[in-house]
This record gives C-alpha cells, structure tokens and sequence, in this order.
C-alpha cells in the first residue's frame, strides 16, 4: 500500500482529486507494471478503499494492497462504457490479480463485408474492425483447417466469387468458376448487383446454421425460375438444393432446437481454470472451444464464471440465443455486463435433465480433460528445463530462452532472428529480426556479434530508463542460445562481457552433431541429441533457424535486397517501381542517360 513514486501529501491529494464519476481505474505496482484493472460506478469511493488501513479477509485484496504503487483512473459517461473499457485493459495487460481470459493465439474467423458492391468470403483473424454494422463475422473456430473446411464447402454449395479483383462488370471473358458454377460472374455481367446479395444473403443465413430457410428460399426461386422459362436457373438452383440437402444430412451432431446454444463446461485447478465451449447452431454441434482463465487462485466458481462471460461475450459478434452452464451468474451481472451492451439479449440456464444437460456435462468433461493433459505437459515441461538447468550449470531453470540466427547468401544480404521460448513454448509476440549492417563480409562473428550487441544494448537501456513499458526489451534471458560452435560462443560472451552482463548464462549449439557448448568449458556438453532437452534445444534452434530464412526470403521477394536504386536520398517507392517497369533491370538503368531517367515521374 505503500507508494513509492509520491510523498504521502502528494498521494493524498491524488486521491481527493478523484472525481465520483463512473469509470476504470488500473493499478500498478514498483515496476510501473499494471496488476489489476477494475471497474466502478464511484471512482473517488472505491480507489480510495484500497488505500484505508481496514483489514481485509480477502486475501487477494490484502496481497493486492501490498503490492500497489500507483494507480491511472479513466473517467467514462456511464457504467456500460466502464465495462466495455475494463475488458479492453485486461485483454491488453493480462493484469496478475485479475482473473483473465488468457489470450495466447487469435482464433480464425469467416467473415463477410457486406459495404462492398460484390463481397467476398474472407478468412481472418482480425477482428479489431471499427465498422461492424455491415461486416459479418462468424466463429471463433478452434482450428483454421475447420474455416478453410467451411469455405470450402461454402463455396461448392453457393455460387459467390472467390477472386479479389475490382469487379467493373467490362471484362471480356469470366474465369474457370464460372464454368465450373461456382460463381455467377459479377465480372461481365452476368449477374445483377441485387441477384449477387441475395446469394450472400443466403450464404450468412448458411453459416449461421439455417439450412431449412436456405432451402424453402431456394425452392421458391427455383419455381418462380421454371414457370417464367429461366430453365438453366432453375437446374442451377435445383442442383444446389441438392447439394444443401446432402450435407445437412451429413451433420451427425443432432440437438433437437432450432436455436443458437453455447454449453459450457469449467473446471478449476489451482492455479488455472479450464473452460470447454460447445456450439450449436440451429440443431447441430458446430465446433468445441478451449480456453483458460489464469488469476484463478482462491476464486469462487462463480466468480470465474462471471470474468470468463465478461471476457468472451462482451465484444463476440455473433452471440447466441442461450447459454447453458453449470452455475447461473447473477442476473444483475448479466443485465448490466452483456444485455445492455448488445441488442440481441441473451438467456443463461442451468438444465437438470435432458440434453442440454448430457451436452453441458460433457463441456464439463472436456474441460477436465484438458485440466490433466495441461499439468501433465507442464510437469514434462518442467522436467526437461530443471534437467537443462543441472546440466548446463544455470541457476535457475531457463524460463525464459532466446536463441539466435543469421542468414545469409555469401556474406550478402545477411539478416539475424531472435525466437523466444517461454516454459518450453514458443513465445511468437517476441520474436524479433535483424537487418545486419556490415556489408559484403563473410564473416559470421562480426554479424553475430552486432546482433546480439543491438539486442543487449536494448537491455540495457530500458532498464537504466525510469520509463518502464511492456517492451520485450526489459525481460532478461534465462539462457542465450546460440546457433553455432564454441567460436559463436565465445563472440556472444564477448559481447556480453564489454556490456557488463556477463551473469547472462550464455550456450551455443552446433548443427554437425547437435553438440552444445557452454563457457570455460572445453569439451561440450553431455546432452544427447535424442533426450528430451537436447530435442527442446534443437527444437528452438530450428525455429530460429527457419524465422530468419522467413526474413531473407521475404525482403528477397520485395526486391529489398542488394536493389542499390533503394540507397538514393529522395528516390521513392513509386518512382523505383516506374523505373523498374519502364528499364526492366537495373542494369539497364544504370546505362541510361541521365535526361531520359529524369523524365520517369513517380
């Protein structure tokens, strides 16, 4: 409780100056780092609580106090707009006391935009979008082979386009799917832009699990069709009732209501909980969905509930019409958390028999399982990383291990990686890439070198800063991992040496036999090639290994590299671009006449 950054006086003022107005107020603590995020319809009230000297039989509130140095507050018009900022804080900083959704990957989504003339069908994991009242987004979908699945079948069923191109109506001559049916060619003109909506229509009525109200609305165009003698319509539209009505009978999942239901399952442990989400849409079991929610610790069932409902149902598109569970959240909660922040209200039950209760139970099963299979890939995990610790003398077992790469076509056009690997897993939001700067020299060494003196330069300079963010660059390594033999060792401990952070535990490992190499120590290491931790260290090399060829190949196919036309002051992109097509090579541009390069516009 105690603040560090203000005197006494100051930090009291602080609190006075706290208006009564509703709003979010986000806690800190002696790193600047955010710890909790929360909410409240009297700010002045409730920041002040936490600084009064009452005990407290919370023990999450007591270990909170103790660890607050400061605090921010965002001052909002109402309530709604308090929650909808609190959940937005908490995605963003994943604060340690709050208990939070833990967003560790985007899920996939299909969507649709429907402000274009002729919209496509995109997959996306996008779904930050500022103008959803025309943007339909359907999912999340556990795996991105089930969207590409989706469209797939989306696309045999309804004849939409599947190209990007701008669609002019002018062009001569339609592509294959065309032919194939599977498009009814908006591009020559086939088509009218109303008869084009009417099959997007169809298709959101589709994903949204309606398959009998595609199939009456298909029926009707295909008799209106017939009797006004548009016969190649009418087979066109006969053939895809068809093919409708073949999958749906494919679908084994059968749930006897025409409704949008989620079943959801939660399980605590103690220091997680697991959620399993079901889908169904109108009568089918749709998808199955895992989550976990981290800051369980000591928290009711119910107050799980109601951080997960908040989280992932605040801002979800496509809510569903009814929620099964097994605890029912306050309906206070629920009325002033979701359905006064959306138009479509949705309906939370607790079944006591039948087969929202069999399918509730499973969720709960699910959710189980996955509690077994997380402890137990943890303890491997753990095992492994305490072995690494043993055997390359660490202090502490590598949490945290960066390792790193160059590459390289002779000396040319060299880049470097850094992955990250966190508990054994690839940690992607960290990785990071070099563009080495030395030119034209073969010299492994002096780009390894600058590499890693950029990246623990970085280091150090955050952590000399008073301002402290969420930079990766304040995090120190566990263990540096370097791609190479004891002579890529010895650089990265020079380097590590003239910065002053020689305490950095530092190895290197070889691709000829997968030797690994640590300090002051002659012969390598006894790990072998087939244990697990020399696997989890190849593992992370290879990552390494395979993200900075990504880089090369990516500057490499934007004409970035060794493109010398790049290094003149004051020539752009578009100019570059005009050159290149007007000359064809920069050969060709080198051989000709200043006059003549001066008359290329960008």
């Amino acid at each position: 409780m105690i603040n560090l950054s203000h005197s006494k006086k100051t930090f009291q003022n602080r609190l006075n100056l706290i208006p009564n107005n509703p709003g979010v107020y986000v806690m800190k603590d002696i790193h600047g780092k955010v710890i909790y995020v929360g909410k409240a319809s009297n700010l002045k009230n409730r920041v002040s609580s936490y600084f009064n000297k009452t005990n407290s039989n919370d023990l999450k509130l007591n270990l909170l106090r103790e660890n607050i140095n400061d605090f921010e507050i965002y001052i909002t018009n109402t309530n709604n707009e308090a929650l909808l900022l609190e959940s937005s804080l908490i995605k963003k900083y994943q604060p340690k006391f709050n208990i939070r959704l833990k967003d560790d990957k985007s899920y996939p989504y299909i969507m649709i935009d429907l402000n274009q003339d002729y919209p496509i069908i995109q997959f996306t994991r996008n779904i930050t979008i500022k103008n959803l009242d025309r943007i339909r987004l359907f999912g999340p979908f556990s795996k991105a082979k089930e969207v590409r699945k989706t469209l797939s079948i989306i696309n045999a069923l309804f004849p939409y386009r599947s190209c990007t191109k701008k669609i002019t109506g002018n062009d001569l001559r339609p592509c294959l799917d065309y032919h194939l049916k599977r498009c009814i060619a908006p591009c020559i003109s086939a088509c009218t832009k109303e008869e084009y909506e009417e099959v997007m229509k169809d298709v959101v009525k589709f994903l949204e699990g309606d398959h009998k109200f595609v199939i009456n609305k298909l029926n009707q165009e295909m008799v209106y069709a017939s009797e006004n003698m548009m016969y190649e319509r009418a087979a066109r539209i006969r053939d895809q009732i068809q093919s409708i009505n073949e999958f749906h009978n494919l679908s084994k999942d059968k749930i006897n209501d025409n409704k949008v239901i989620d079943y959801i399952g939660i399980t605590p442990s103690e220091d997680f909980a697991s959620v399993s989400v079901f889908e169904s849409r109108f009568s089918n079991l749709s998808d199955s969905i895992k989550f976990i929610m981290e800051g369980t610790k000591n928290r009711s069932l119910k107050d799980i509930i109601h951080a997960f409902i908040n989280q992932y149902y605040l801002e979800k598109v496509n809510k569903p019409n009814i929620v099964v569970l097994q605890e029912l959240p306050e309906i206070k909660f629920i009325n002033d958390s979701i359905n006064n922040n959306t138009k479509k209200k949705m309906k939370f039950i607790v079944p006591s028999i039948g087969i929202k209760k069999k399918l509730m139970d499973l969720a709960i099963e699910n959710s189980e399982y996955n509690i077994e299979h997380i402890t137990k890939k943890k303890n491997d995990t753990d095992n492994v990383l305490n072995t690494l610790k043993e055997k390359l003398l660490l202090e502490k077992a590598p949490e945290r291990i960066e390792c790193f790469d160059i590459s390289n076509i002779q000396g040319k056009n060299s880049v470097g990686s850094m992955v990250v690997f966190y508990n054994g897993q690839p940690d992607k939001k960290q990785y990071r890439r070099f563009k080495i700067k030395i030119e034209n020299k073969v010299d492994d060494y002096l780009m390894m070198k600058e590499m890693l003196t950029r990246r623990y330069s970085r280091l150090l300079k955050n952590n000399n800063s008073s301002d402290k963010d969420n930079d990766m660059n304040k995090y120190k390594p566990d263990l540096i991992l370097i791609d190479g033999g004891k002579g890529h060792l010895t650089t990265g401990l020079q380097v590590l040496l003239e910065l002053g952070l020689s305490a950095l535990p530092i190895a290197s490992i070889a691709k000829k036999h997968e030797y690994i190499y640590i300090p002051y120590s002659k012969e390598p290491i006894n790990i072998s090639p087939k244990s697990s931790e020399g696997m989890l260290l190849q593992n992370i090399r290879d990552e390494a290994h395979r993200f900075a060829i990504q880089y090369h190949r990516k500057l490499r196919s934007k004409g970035l590299l060794n493109n010398s036309l790049n290094d003149i002051h004051g020539l752009g992109i578009k100019t570059i671009n005009n050159l290149l097509l007007k000359y064809g090579t920069i050969n060709n541009i080198k051989h000709t006449n200043i006059d003549d390069l001066i008359l290329v516009r960008g």
